[in-house]
C-alpha cells in the first residue's frame, strides 16, 4: 500500500487555506459576516482567531484552578500537620505589588502576558 505525502506550510506561513464548510454553517457564518460588516473570508478568520482565543483562556484557566487547588491542598496539609504560621497583610500585597509590576513591564515590551505565573512571585 502506497503512502500520500501530506505538506503543510511552515509554522507562521502566510497563505490561503481551502476548507469546505457544509452549507448551514456556511449560511451561518454569512449571518455573522453580514452582521459585522465584514466580507466572508475576513468573518472566517476573525471567527477562528476568537474562538482559538477563547481555547487557549480556557487551557489558562484550567492550568490555574489546577494550581490553585494543589496550592489549597497542600496549604491543607500543612494545617493538619500543625503549621499555623501567618504572614501580615503588608507581604501579601508586596506579593501582588511584585507581579503587578512584572506584567506591565511584559505589557510595555509588548510581550504575551498570561495570569498562569502569579505563583511564581510567591516563591
Amino acid at each position: 500500500m502506497r503512502r500520500k505525502s501530506v505538506t503543510s506550510s511552515p509554522a507562521g506561513a502566510a497563505g490561503p487555506v481551502s476548507v469546505v464548510l457544509p452549507s448551514p454553517l456556511r449560511r451561518t457564518v454569512a449571518r455573522e459576516a453580514k452582521r459585522r460588516g465584514l466580507k466572508l473570508s475576513t468573518a472566517i478568520r476573525v471567527l477562528v482567531s476568537e474562538r482559538v482565543r477563547e481555547i487557549e483562556e480556557a487551557q489558562e484557566l484550567t492550568q490555574a484552578e489546577h494550581w490553585q487547588r494543589a496550592q489549597a491542598w497542600a496549604t491543607w496539609q500543612k494545617i493538619q500537620s500543625g503549621d499555623r504560621r501567618e504572614v501580615s497583610e503588608a507581604q501579601v500585597e508586596a506579593v501582588f505589588d511584585r507581579q503587578r509590576t512584572s506584567v506591565f513591564r511584559r505589557l510595555l515590551r509588548g510581550d504575551k502576558v498570561s495570569l498562569i505565573p502569579l505563583h511564581e512571585a510567591a516563591g
